[in-house]
């Protein structure tokens, strides 16, 4: 409902994050602070205690400090919005419609910064507002459209027949709701504004998720006026006055809360969250000792350990991203302390360089626990056996990689360079500069901590001043520990491997030097360094802060310039409240790269004013195709479906006692995109339906017994009631909200309803208690049921679009890669400084934008498997390896980044000749694979078994002719071109070897994508190809 401020542990993330989270914490042998920071042992709970039991959402904050004084603050302000409903007093102000204050704290709870809070009020106050104004445009219209001589004589009819009568005004005001005053004309001009305002309001939430809270409360407006307005045979634009009123009340109790139970500003919650987020990067680089004393059998894709480092790398990013969602809105508010909003946005640049860097730890992960790198009997076999005549296998299995693998594995046994033999070389290398690291992130925590915590503290300058001199010396730690590494260290690697390299730089042909485990140990090595210069940039830079910033002060807002970045982001609360997702169909990275080479086939582009007109009419057609416009289209249907009852003479007062608005907004907000979102969040929404029911069921009859209702024991039954619902409002995982939502609402209305209908004299109130219960019921049935009948008008499937987009993601792949070669192609030196090289920022923020595609896609493919299998099973297992072998080649994509913008120029250019992987004619077999993958998924059609081909043995097939000719005109080359083994030992050499590295890395995930792709779209045999292709490669293959 809101985008929600970071609160570490307390934050509502996705359940799985937490469970990792939670699970690495214990390894490590320490608690989550709910603080920010790193609890003793001491303060964890015993193994298979209570808390083991229970969901880690809901163990997680109870035990929180933080989590309990949000919790208490909310349950302040909803309880006092039901409170103001009691007197009869307040309840005669605040109208038909009191019960929305307690809906309203419901549905969005004062449990996040005043000006955060403010801001989304606003968007709601103003939604309304905007329904209103449409509201009071369509009656202004409709009093126009009316046909004056027949409301004339219907008024005067009227008064004839309750002239005398004891109570006129009140049996008038019944023949408005019979419908006696409705008009045809009037009625149309009605449902016309509906249309349009509906239609404008779903384009908003189609895209400005940000703004669906806005849009759902503007669309709730227009459907109340517009509802009601027909009846009235006069201007009656105070329609909505108690909704205002009540909304307002619930503003300033939310104010009231905020400010003076446990306050907290934007500055301070993201301190907070970072301070979290720096304890557990720490954890993950402190967890490296593990992995490097792990066996390369155990680190399997199965493997315990391997799932600790993924989840605790994508807990960081999701914090990472909730931080950054938030920081838009620092420079609005006043705060006290000693940073201001630009100091704490500050931190974001060099967070996101030292996160970026810890992926690469994952990829030496993968390189480590690949199977060829493990002795089990799996691996054993897929290679011994080089005289199988199997075909169906991988291309993989091909003689000629059989043959190499053998022969390599032959030379580092014999040699004693395998993985597990290198790994103790690296852990002892990399000891110092890991725990300097490690050291150095442990030290800015405490800065952060020391600033953000003791603003208040007497002795927080002090603190302070002892921190940062703290951090002086972790700088002056790490950086010797990094100059060590790159003076001495680092040559430890190349002990074992003196023999090899000797012998090979004694002879001409230097190829088939097992250096293998070398290269992979050098991914680590390099990327630790790299980490070590991002962690020094992050210290440097709170060092230079904390040294300006000594004293605390009043910080004034800086600006609203950040706002609307904030508002038309995607990825917030509001969108997952209603049920949407991030993932949109078009306007992808893939779209934006391929838009300005893309060109219409069966037209040239415009060249006069008749010829642009027609094209844009054109464009506006595409348009009407997507999935949002049908969205819009289908919005607007199943509104005028639902509101035409209540304009229809026979019907109106029937539909407006029974509260069949209710079926109108409910049939609004259940409508998605996406079919297999709208059959997900119908799970969750008659769930928390049915739960709110119950519970407001048992508050009321436990409060009030049999009476309209007792104000003392209401207000104490709602009392012990909100425990469970606000708990569960403000801390439910993300993907439950929808439910949680509705369980809430329900339970409001319920006893907001129950209430008024004992205490205010309103026409056609629906009872008390069980006659609400099973009104609403009913009516949220009916809603979902008319917004799942147009969602089968066309359906929009998840299932395709989950295909289009990993097609998109593929081809986004593709374009990083095709960046990263033309940087790696460049004959160009430069001195190696920061601004050298021009592509590293547009192709980081490509690589960001990538990763929340595939982030996002994974839980539309969850989501997804809800439209059911009718046609046949969905293979659900198939589209998530996809994703996983997306996000292992992007790590890839940015590993490789990451050394040639670290590599010397100089150095680059010299080995370009000799780097097989910048082979020409390789490049164009690799680009060519993207494409005919990409395009299959897009198309859906069939892949070929000609197009089925190693990429790693295509390198060598191309390398092997290119290295011959290279040799044979050594002497023609020798002032232009060197061997990359000639300068192994130096230290640029750690990132080439680690790019070559990554580039395999991407080429395995690229057959992996091939051999999914043709399990899911098919694959046309060419008979005999396979069977001849062997007997080739045999005869022609020389290893």
């Amino acid at each position: 409902m809101s985008p929600q401020v970071p609160q570490s542990s307390a934050d509502r993330t996705d359940s799985k994050s937490k469970e990792d989270q939670a699970n690495f914490d214990q390894v490590n042998g320490n608690g989550t602070s709910h603080e920010g920071g790193t609890a003793g042992t001491s303060n964890s709970p015993k193994p298979n205690s209570l808390w083991d039991k229970l969901p880690s959402w809901i163990s997680t904050n109870l035990r929180s400090r933080r989590s309990w004084k949000l919790f208490l603050r909310c349950w302040i302000a909803s309880w006092v919005c039901f409170v103001i409903l009691l007197p009869n007093k307040s309840l005669s102000v605040l109208g038909n419609a009191a019960f929305f204050a307690l809906m309203a704290s419901l549905m969005v709870p004062p449990n996040i910064p005043v000006q955060l809070f403010l801001f989304l009020l606003t968007t709601i106050i103003f939604g309304l507002c905007l329904g209103w104004a449409f509201g009071c445009a369509a009656m202004r219209a409709a009093l126009a459209a009316r046909d004056q001589q027949v409301l004339k004589a219907s008024l005067q009819r009227e008064q004839q027949s309750v002239a005398g009568l004891s109570n006129p005004e009140a049996l008038f005001q019944a023949d408005i709701f019979e419908g006696t005053f409705l008009d045809t004309r009037s009625s149309i001009v009605f449902g016309c504004f509906l249309g349009f305002a509906t239609f404008l309001f779903a384009l908003i939430r189609a895209y400005a998720p940000k703004l669906t809270i806005m849009s759902v409360f503007a669309t709730i407006a227009i459907d109340v006026f517009c509802s009601y307005g027909p009846l009235f045979p006069f201007a009656q634009y105070t329609i909505l006055n108690s909704f205002l009123i009540s909304t307002s009340c619930y503003i300033a109790i939310g104010i009231i809360v905020i400010l003076l139970v446990f306050p907290e500003t934007v500055n301070h919650a993201f301190l907070v969250g970072t301070s979290g987020l720096l304890g557990q990067i720490q954890g993950l680089i402190e967890m490296q000792e593990q992995v490097l004393t792990t066996s390369p059998n155990e680190l399997g894709e199965n493997s315990p350990l391997v799932g600790k480092v993924r989840g605790s790398r994508a807990a960081i990013v999701g914090v990472y991203k909730q931080l950054t969602q938030t920081s838009n809105f620092m420079g609005v508010e006043f705060s006290w302390g000693k940073w201001n909003g630009e100091d704490v946005r500050g931190l974001e640049e060099p967070l996101l360089g030292v996160i970026s860097r810890l992926g690469a730890f994952q990829s030496f992960l993968t390189l480590v626990g690949h199977p060829v790198h493990r002795d089990d009997n799996s691996s054993k076999e897929s290679v011994s056996d080089s005289g199988s005549s199997e075909s169906s296998t991988p291309a993989g299995d091909s003689y000629l990689l059989r043959q190499l693998l053998m022969k390599q594995r032959a030379a580092e046994t014999k040699n004693s360079v395998t993985i597990g033999h290198i790994l103790p070389v690296l852990r002892e290398s990399t000891t110092e500069l890991r725990r300097a690291n490690a050291d150095g992130i442990a030290a800015v925590k405490k800065v952060i901590d020391s600033i953000n915590l003791k603003r208040y503290a007497r002795n927080g300058d002090a603190d302070a001043d002892q921190r940062v001199s703290e951090l002086a010396d972790a700088i002056n730690h790490l950086q010797t520990s990094l100059a060590t590494f790159k003076e001495k260290n680092r040559l430890q690697l190349l002990t074992p491997f003196e023999s090899s390299i000797s012998e090979a730089k004694g002879r001409q042909h230097k190829s088939h030097v097992p250096l293998r485990s070398l290269y992979i140990a050098f991914v680590f090595s390099a990327n630790l360094v790299v980490l070590a210069e991002e962690v020094l940039d992050l210290m440097e830079y709170v060092q230079k802060t904390a040294l300006k910033r000594r004293r605390n002060r009043l910080w004034a807002p800086g600006g609203l310039r950040a706002l609307w970045k904030a508002i038309t982001s995607r990825g917030g609360e509001s969108e997952q409240a209603f049920g949407e997702q991030e993932v949109k169909d078009d306007e992808t990275e893939a779209a934006r790269d391929e838009r300005s080479y893309k060109r219409d086939p069966d037209s040239m582009p415009p060249s006069n004013v008749f010829q642009r007109i027609a094209n844009t009419g054109h464009m506006v057609y595409k348009w009407t195709k997507t999935a949002e416009a049908m969205f819009a289209f289908k919005y607007v249907i199943v509104t005028i479906a639902f509101w035409i009852p209540q304009v229809v003479r026979s019907s109106a007062n029937f539909v407006y006692t029974q509260k069949s608005l209710w079926a109108l907004i409910m049939a609004q907000t259940t409508l998605n995109i996406y079919a297999a979102d709208q059959i997900y969040n119908y799970a969750l929404r008659l769930l928390g339906t049915f739960v709110g029911a119950l519970l407001g069921l048992l508050n009321w009859y436990i409060g009030s017994a049999k009476s309209n209702g007792n104000p003392y024991g209401a207000a104490a039954s709602v009392a012990v009631f909100l425990v469970p619902v606000i708990f569960f409002r403000l801390f439910c995982p993300m993907q439950y909200l929808p439910g949680a939502l509705l369980t809430v609402v329900t339970w409001a209305l319920v006893m907001g309803y129950s209430w008024l209908d004992g205490h205010i004299p309103v026409l056609g109130n629906v009872g008390i208690g069980w006659s609400i219960v099973w009104r609403r019921w009913l009516l949220v049935m009916i809603g979902s049921a008319g917004s799942f009948i147009l969602m089968m008008f066309p359906p929009k499937s998840g299932r395709k679009a989950v295909r289009l987009r990993n097609a998109s993601n593929i081809t986004s792949l593709s374009f990083l890669y095709s960046t990263l070669i033309s940087a790696w192609i460049s004959d160009k030196e430069r001195p190696r400084t920061k601004d050298t090289n021009e592509w590293i920022p547009g192709f980081r923020d490509r690589l960001i934008d990538v990763a929340t595609q595939i982030q996002a896609l994974r839980v539309q493919t969850t989501v997804a498997k809800w439209e059911g299998s009718i046609r046949g099973a969905w293979p659900y297992e198939d589209y998530m390896r996809l994703l996983n072998i997306e996000m292992e080649m992007l790590s890839g994509l940015a590993l490789i980044g990451s050394s040639l913008a670290h590599l010397e120029s100089s150095i680059r250019v010299r080995f370009l000749q000799h780097t097989r992987i910048v082979n020409p004619n390789f490049v164009a077999d690799v680009v060519s694979a993207f494409a005919v993958v990409s395009q299959a998924l897009r198309t859906g059609e069939p892949l070929h078994e000609a197009t089925r081909q190693n990429l790693v043995e295509r390198l060598h097939y191309h390398g092997d002719v290119a290295e011959h000719a290279l040799e044979e005109h050594a002497d023609l080359n020798q002032d232009h071109v060197a061997h990359p083994i000639e300068s192994i030992s130096d230290y640029d050499y750690m990132f080439y070897a680690s790019a070559i590295v990554a580039v395999f890395q991407v080429l395995d995930g690229l057959n992996q994508l091939r051999d999914v792709t043709a399990k899911l779209c098919g694959e046309i045999p060419l008979e005999g190809l396979a069977q001849w292709k062997m007997q080739y490669e045999r005869a022609h293959t020389l290893v």
